[in-house]
């Protein structure tokens, strides 16, 4: 795997909501010097300030709820990275979590909520396309451009549903040593998807066509890159996911 183009870059970790993220991050942290690498969980309108900031420094890895488009703060090689999961599943979660997280912002005005006013809420339709657009959708077919900034500016766009196999390819590319994992954020006692009436699934799913077209994009580019590695590489990630799934991770989020 080609890694040449990317380790030495800024890492900037674009951390989606619920998408496998808080355990992305915390294996992210024990591979960067922790002089060299900050977390960034502020709203948006407050992030030109922090960034122009944070060019100045000598900063490795940059973690948080970021839009697409930070990058441009820094006068040296940036490298994108990403989670995605199923669109549905993740408003689900969401809701679910926010709910059992008394601590959250949001927990008193989502527990006078049902789940089909939560998900019908402007914040919760296409948050992943949105955050990869850099912050705004003015209309569905935008998403093309989402397509287009996955596969220009991001190493690797993994996915939720393949959390070792992205894992692995993230290891590759960037040299980590210390990948094993714990399961962070879990939503607890939440709904799945067959528990919940397919009316409802249908109207989330039609709240989220932009985010439902480029999580398909995105199981492609993966698929694609995971068809491409060669014998050798092929043979470790399997390995590896084998390790994984027999408990060598510990546990990771939903």
């Amino acid at each position: 795997m080609d890694n040449r183009n990317h380790s030495a870059n800024v890492l900037i970790h674009l951390h989606m909501p619920k998408t496998g993220g808080t355990t992305l991050k915390k294996i992210i942290k024990r591979n960067y010097d922790s002089r060299k690498s900050v977390d960034v969980y502020e709203e948006h309108h407050k992030l030109p300030g922090i960034f122009k900031g944070l060019s100045k420094q000598n900063i490795e890895c940059v973690q948080g709820h970021l839009p697409f488009g930070v990058h441009e703060y820094f006068n040296r090689p940036t490298t994108y990275i990403t989670m995605l999961r199923d669109p549905v599943d993740r408003v689900i979660s969401e809701y679910y979590f926010i709910r059992n997280i008394e601590w959250h912002n949001l927990h008193e005005s989502v527990m006078k909520m049902s789940l089909e006013e939560y998900q019908g809420l402007p914040k919760n339709r296409n948050l992943q396309t949105r955050y990869i657009l850099g912050g705004q959708l003015t209309s569905v077919t935008e998403v093309n451009r989402a397509k287009n900034i996955l596969k220009n500016h991001f190493a690797v766009v993994g996915l939720t549903e393949k959390f070792d196999a992205s894992l692995f390819l993230m290891k590759e590319m960037f040299n980590w040593k210390q990948v094993a994992y714990q399961k962070y954020n879990v939503t607890k006692k939440r709904r799945s998807k067959e528990e919940i009436s397919p009316k409802l699934l249908e109207k989330i799913a039609k709240n989220n066509e932009a985010d439902l077209e480029l999580y398909a994009f995105a199981k492609e580019l993966l698929a694609k890159r995971i068809r491409a590695l060669d014998p050798l590489s092929a043979y470790r990630l399997k390995r590896f996911e084998r390790k994984h799934q027999q408990g060598f991770h510990g546990k990771r989020d939903r």
